[in-house]
């Protein structure tokens, strides 16, 4: 049975029973330890399972991308490990439990799938009494073919420290006594997981009041025993990726061990780089980006064990966009971003590679000759940190040469790193903070500057730069926390607000507003007036100007990444942001330069919308319904369990806990400064907007109208004068060069009329010898250069004042230079006018300061020659 076929039987068994279906979401961050990112399962239904949810469903059916790397190395060398796959699954929230589940999952692989009862072995977690009896008594499986399996094996979850869990029951089929591996051979094909407990992070376990059920079967595994081969890598879901190797290697999938290892690498990591991209996770140095980067570079590393060069593993994402699309038809509208996403990545791994590869491999010779068999630990850090080659990369070439890495070592070189970026890090010193005193016992702090600028506060906590503090005196600098502030804590990208914390006889300037990982704002800055003290009430009160300049620039990252998808296309996705009262930075992933007139079209469509003056309006919902009416998110960003969305409709959906303007109008102008590369895949726009924009336009026209008074024209008129300008500009150039390849005015007819015969050791020379007028030494060296064509044996030297100072330039002809050089010419010419120099037998050049003892010194020439 096709994969295909499985899968469309799998989600029509599910409807046919009740069960809506949900197509799978773009990848996102999973807590599950095992997996990278899911799109589904206890992350994607968590509120479903705690009844938070508003949809009213109660069952589910679907089939989940999921993004492995737990195991990365294992990969292409073992029967089932792989980066991507698809989890088929069926989900109840507090409608059936454990033996609707059970009854299902057996009549599906059963009645549908047809699989020999015989050879289905189930498991339960070892107290789970209920799910051993439904086994046992309304299946029919014998006891002895159901095992129970402690909390490792058959307890699934939470989610993150807290949430929904429970334990599971897995279906596992004997594939035969021809599958030495025993945990091989009984392959696990269905985990049917029974959330009915809600985790709290004091470890206890409460029932869940609507038990659920969360089943997931792999695909790739199924579809393995439907085709009665071994390996996933057999099946059909891969095969057409080993075909193609295939043909482009010219090698045989499993001629060797090597070859069919390289192989299963190359065709799991450009299925999983495939959709990894197409749900906008781009490559990079940190985070997930790096996850991306490190399988991709896996990849192309294999391929150049097969022999393939640059660019194929371009040429694979046609063959899954094709094997895919149909399921994914996603994948198809993203082939060309990914395709670019990949070729850049190609362009970078090959530079590092080959910046990389060749220190290794010198490294590698040098152990070899020292009899030694491991690579210390900072050598690879070297290569890691200062060339970019990955630990992996090493790792894989090592073990080729039988030879290993001290990994401890390596992970101490990075600790090292961490902790002296740790030490350097200069600004808020939140690290110190963090390891003071009673700190983390503090309360979140209430914030209410949403809608207001001020509000009456008490002191909760003081710090004064290294420890906790009960009070801070008059120029004291240190960190106030405060139980509610008006205050914007920095974070999303935005910067922290400034202003003042005031009371009676005392003024505390807040430079900064940081946040702490539990919630805590720290106002950081200095005492200007009195005592500060915990527990005393004042004033907080936001500095109003600046956190209004703020605003258009938070706001217009929204509108500016809205645009960007709508002139770019949809892979545009946002990977940063900086928000402050001076400027606006956005972050995108974009594979290529931006031209001017799609800048112009962007720029264009923020400011149509501004003038559209639509409402900014903020909700709070949930995370599940916030992502079903198509908010974007910043990926990675971890968000709470309630979301605030920011809307500007009909244009904008966001997840955002910024300061924003009221409606589009109060932005004002935006203008974008410029468009740049930060990375491979990701783009930098940095724009400004409101008062800040403003400011800029105007200074723009007053250099365009002094441009014009200079030009005596009209300001419209500019841009054609300025062209001309530069035409004529470039004329006088070709002019300039013309004259200085022909002597740079200095006549070589006048020149040669005026050299003599001179007697050089008995031999008869030409020698020209002469003060000329020159616009620059080029000239000088042209002019000599055109005599020395004329004169076969001849000695030339010619000086010039130039700008208060004093070039010559000597030329000998080589049958000369035996008798005299160029070099010394030139030096005792130049030692006459207070200077230097000197050069080759044939020519030289020297200088001097005093142009007064010019003549002096050409008239010397002809005697120290004599």
């Amino acid at each position: 049975m096709e994969s295909s076929e499985i899968r469309a039987k799998f989600l029509e068994f599910f409807e046919k029973r009740e069960h809506q279906l949900f197509r799978s979401d773009p990848l996102v961050p999973s807590n599950d330890p095992t997996l990278l990112f899911t799109s589904a399962g206890m992350v994607q239904f968590k509120d479903h399972y705690l009844g938070r949810n508003t949809d009213n469903v109660t069952r589910a059916t679907s089939c989940q991308k999921c993004f492995r790397t737990t195991d990365i190395e294992n990969v292409g060398y073992t029967a089932r490990h792989h980066t991507f796959f698809e989890m088929l699954g069926n989900f109840s929230f507090g409608n059936y439990f454990k033996r609707e589940a059970i009854q299902w999952g057996w009549e599906f692989v059963t009645e549908v799938l047809k699989l020999d009862p015989e050879r289905l072995y189930p498991t339960v977690f070892e107290s789970d009494d209920e799910a051993f009896e439904i086994w046992e008594k309304e299946i029919g499986v014998p006891g002895k073919k159901i095992q129970r399996l402690g909390r490792k094996d058959n307890f699934w979850g939470p989610v993150g420290d807290r949430g929904p869990c429970g334990p599971c029951s897995e279906i596992l089929y004997d594939q035969g006594p021809h599958i030495e591996d025993q945990d091989d051979r009984y392959l696990e094909i269905w985990n049917l997981v029974f959330p009915q407990f809600d985790a709290q992070p004091d470890g206890t376990f409460p029932e869940l009041a609507r038990k659920g059920i969360d089943t997931g079967a792999g695909l790739e595994r199924i579809a393995a025993v439907m085709q009665g081969v071994d390996t996933n890598y057999e099946t059909d879901l891969f095969r057409p990726y080993l075909n193609h190797l295939q043909e482009i290697s010219g090698k045989r999938f499993g001629e060797d061990h090597e070859t069919t290892c390289s192989m299963r690498v190359v065709a799991d990591h450009c299925r999983a780089a495939a959709f990894a991209i197409t749900d906008k996770i781009v490559p990079s140095n940190v985070g997930r980006g790096y996850v991306l980067r490190r399988i991709m570079r896996r990849a192309m590393l294999h391929g150049q064990r097969l022999g393939l060069e640059k660019g194929f593993f371009a040429q694979m994402i046609p063959v899954v966009v094709e094997r895919m699309k149909d399921i994914y038809p996603d994948l198809a509208q993203a082939k060309d971003h990914v395709g670019r996403v990949v070729e850049s990545e190609e362009d970078s791994f090959h530079r590092t590679l080959a910046r990389g590869n060749s220190i290794l491999r010198d490294l590698i010779e040098t152990l070899k000759s020292e009899e030694k068999e491991t690579l210390p630990g900072s050598e690879a850090f070297r290569l890691y940190d200062t060339y970019g080659f990955p630990l992996e990369l090493t790792l894989e070439v090592l073990a080729e040469n039988q030879m290993t890495c001290s990994r401890e070592e390596f992970e101490a070189q990075m600790t090292e790193q961490r902790e002296r970026a740790k030490a350097a890090w200069k600004g808020s010193g939140m690290q110190a903070l963090a390891d003071a005193e009673g700190i983390e016992s503090v309360s979140a702090t209430e914030f209410v500057g949403y809608t207001e600028y001020d509000c009456e506060s008490e002191v909760l906590y003081l710090f004064d730069g290294t420890a906790k503090a009960d009070t801070l005196a008059e120029g004291m600098e240190g960190s106030v926390v405060l139980d509610r502030s008006p205050f914007y804590a920095e974070s999303g990208g935005q910067v922290g607000d400034i202003g003042t914390l005031e009371s009676e006889g005392m003024v505390f300037e807040v430079t900064d507003t940081q946040k702490s990982a539990n919630g805590v704002f720290l106002h950081q800055g200095k005492v200007k007036k009195g005592t500060l003290k915990v527990g005393q009430s004042l004033t907080a009160r936001v500095d109003e100007a600046t956190r209004k300049k703020t605003l258009p620039h938070h706001t217009g990252t929204h509108l500016l990444q809205a645009a960007l998808q709508k002139v770019l296309g949809d892979h545009v996705h946002q990977q940063g942001s900086f928000v402050s009262p001076d400027v606006l930075r956005f972050d995108f992933s974009h594979t290529q330069g931006m031209t001017r007139e799609d800048i112009g079209k962007v720029e264009k469509l923020v400011n149509r919308w501004v003038l559209s003056d639509y409402p900014v309006d903020t909700s709070h919902t949930s995370q599940d319904e916030a992502r079903a009416s198509g908010a974007m998110a910043l990926f990675g960003e971890k968000y709470g369990e309630v979301v605030r969305m920011v809307s500007v409709e009909p244009v904008s959906r966001e997840l955002c806990g910024g300061t924003h303007v009221n409606r589009t109008g109060e932005i004002g102008p935006l203008l974008i400064l410029s468009e740049e590369s930060i990375q491979a895949g990701v783009r930098r726009i940095t724009a400004l907007a409101g008062e800040k924009a403003y400011e800029e336009i105007k200074r723009r026209d007053e250099v365009l109208a002094q441009l014009a008074r200079q030009l005596k024209c009209p300001l419209t008129e500019v841009a054609d004068r300025v062209e001309k300008l530069q035409a004529t500009l470039k004329e006088k150039d070709k002019m300039i060069k013309t004259l200085r390849e022909q002597g740079g005015g200095i006549s070589i007819d006048d020149l040669l009329g005026d050299s003599k015969t001179i007697n050089l050791g008995g031999e008869e020379a030409i020698l020209v010898a002469a003060k000329v007028e020159a616009m620059d030494t080029d000239s000088i060296e042209s002019a000599v250069k055109k005599i020395s064509e004329k004169v076969p044996k001849g000695i030339i030297v010619l000086g010039a004042a130039i700008e208060g100072k004093v070039v010559f330039v000597c030329s000998v002809s080589k049958d000369l230079t035996g008798k005299v050089k160029a070099g010394d010419i030139a030096k005792k010419a130049a030692a006459v006018v207070g200077g230097g120099g000197g050069g080759k037998p044939e020519w030289a050049k020297a200088g001097g300061k005093d142009p007064s003892k010019l003549d002096e010194a050409i008239s010397l020439v002809e005697g120290f020659l004599e």
